[in-house]
């Protein structure tokens, strides 16, 4: 087994649709003796938190969601350096928004405040490209983060969610606001008189999951994704005794007791699993496995389940590849066989507005044990390495890959192994969706801020030792207009220093 194939024991994060990293090709990354223990996609850009504290971003930046300090757009994981002081706990991507909490219990946000998502005055701050302190909860320890498209919440220790942004639809939940009120810039208590173990944020509502397993919503009841027809936060009827919800743009799916999935909203792209209904007004079952699902999540029309056993289901729209099937749309949950073929089972999954985060760990075996003595940790990281005989059948250079931010620390960050065979119509799909996909972040840019378009991504410094190729038999010529983009990069391995 090749380096390029071993994943480590403790995981690695596979990305999937248009991810923005190795040219929405389905590829893999890992932090080198950094474990990931948590992930979040926002609508373009996605975030990962490490078990040192660290938080890694890449993807869209338009408003500075990525927390660099500038606002171009960035194609592999880089650190948040400016966090590196603070041991990170929890991350969430919003639309554009990105919220972190640390191990003290302080809440930072960076990227879009127009509607006051970053707990900010918006007034005072349009967008922020670097970490501003949101809040302190000082011994109220935070367990949980969520972010809807211009809303944020924060789940505490002792059942309390506090709650800021938008409130054009009521999806705060604060029903003692001013009807004037369509933003709310601090930090405020959800008025819920049971304890609250889950929350969650859609697009323009929210739900939230008591202790003793009630489900209230609130915000926007268009396709009656809320489960009730009120506006203000109200409570769900069901029998069942709710563990966890999940909010996507205009659907909501439960999770009972008993790993049983229950669901409401639209169903145009098939989000919510049910055959042949458009719309789903009240919670409804949807059936998956017989196996209990332990995890629910919602992007912005397709939705993810896994099993206990670390099994993958996905559902919805499945344009650029988001569901890690070559299909455009799947009505019901359907088995991702991939990990299975791979014997890695899945730990954690996020999804964003076009793409998918999953995290998967090796199962055990003593086979998968050898193999992974290939990756240790060391001083220094492997060189790029590229097979003679893939070279000569291909007939190009391969380049290193593009950056709009260069590699310049001289901490050992990132190995990204990107997948080395994928199939001719992955491109041709990307190619032509591309086209006709809507560009919704140009929608409420702030004054003074322009698009940032791919192309600012050639600041990558050349690095003339990665590559182990045998120079007396190997020049090649690349012909850029004979080769598509993502063609050139089906087998190659980038390294952050």
């Amino acid at each position: 087994m090749s380096e390029e194939d071993v994943i480590p024991e403790t995981g690695a994060v596979f990305t999937y649709g248009k991810s923005s990293f190795a040219d929405n090709i389905p590829s893999h990354f890992f932090i080198r003796n950094d474990p990931v223990i948590e992930i979040s996609c926002g609508e373009e850009h996605s975030g990962i938190v490490c078990k040192n504290g660290r938080v890694f971003c890449f993807g869209k930046n338009s408003f500075g969601q990525l927390g660099l300090g500038h606002r171009e757009n960035v194609y592999k994981p880089n650190c948040v350096k400016s966090l590196k002081p603070d041991k990170v706990k929890h991350i969430v991507c919003g639309r554009s928004h990105t919220i972190v909490s640390t191990e003290n219990n302080i809440v930072y946000g960076f990227g879009d405040n127009s509607d006051g998502q970053l707990g900010q005055s918006v007034a005072d701050v349009s967008y922020s490209d670097v970490p501003i302190e949101v809040t302190r909860f000082n011994d109220k320890n935070i367990i949980q983060l969520s972010a809807g498209s211009y809303h944020t919440a924060v789940l505490i220790e002792n059942g309390d969610v506090y709650v800021w942004g938008s409130n054009g639809d009521r999806q705060l939940g604060l029903n003692s606001i001013d009807e004037d009120s369509v933003n709310v810039s601090v930090p405020t208590i959800v008025p819920i008189a049971l304890p609250v173990v889950y929350v969650s944020c859609g697009h323009n509502h929210t739900a939230f999951v008591t202790r003793i397993g009630d489900l209230y919503t609130c915000g926007d009841k268009e396709y009656g994704k809320l489960g009730h027809g009120m506006w203000s936060l109200s409570r769900v009827d069901t029998n069942e005794k709710i563990v966890t919800v999940a909010c996507g743009a205009n659907h909501t799916i439960a999770l009972n007791d008993t790993g049983k999935v229950f669901v409401c909203g639209n169903n145009d792209c098939g989000q919510i699993g049910l055959r042949s209904v458009t719309s789903q007004g009240h919670l409804y079952p949807c059936p998956i496995t017989n196996e209990p699902i332990v995890q629910i999540v919602c992007g912005q029309s397709h939705s993810a389940f896994i099993t206990a056993s670390g099994k993958l289901f996905m559902c919805g729209d499945g344009k650029y590849g988001k569901l890690c099937i070559d299909v455009n749309q799947i009505t019901t949950p359907t088995l991702v066989l991939e990990f299975l073929d791979k014997n890695l089972k899945v730990q954690m999954v996020s999804c964003g507005g076009n793409h998918t985060l999953i995290h998967a760990e090796p199962i055990e075996s003593e086979f998968a044990n050898n193999s992974l003595q290939q990756i240790k940790s060391s001083d220094s990281l492997p060189p790029l390495r590229v097979v003679k005989k893939k070279i000569e059948e291909r007939k190009e250079n391969i380049e290193p890959f593009p950056s709009s931010t260069p590699a310049n620390d001289n901490d050992l960050e990132v190995l990204i192994i990107v997948k080395e065979s994928v199939k001719e119509n992955n491109t041709n799909m990307n190619d032509h969706q591309s086209n006709g996909d809507k560009k919704s972040f140009n929608d409420k840019i702030p004054t003074g801020i322009k698009n940032i378009e791919d192309e600012n991504v050639d600041k990558e410094e050349k690095n003339t030792n990665m590559l182990v190729i045998n120079e007396k038999t190997e020049k090649k010529e690349v012909n850029k207009s004979k080769y598509p983009r993502n063609e050139r990069v089906r087998s190659r391995m980038c390294i952050v220093i």
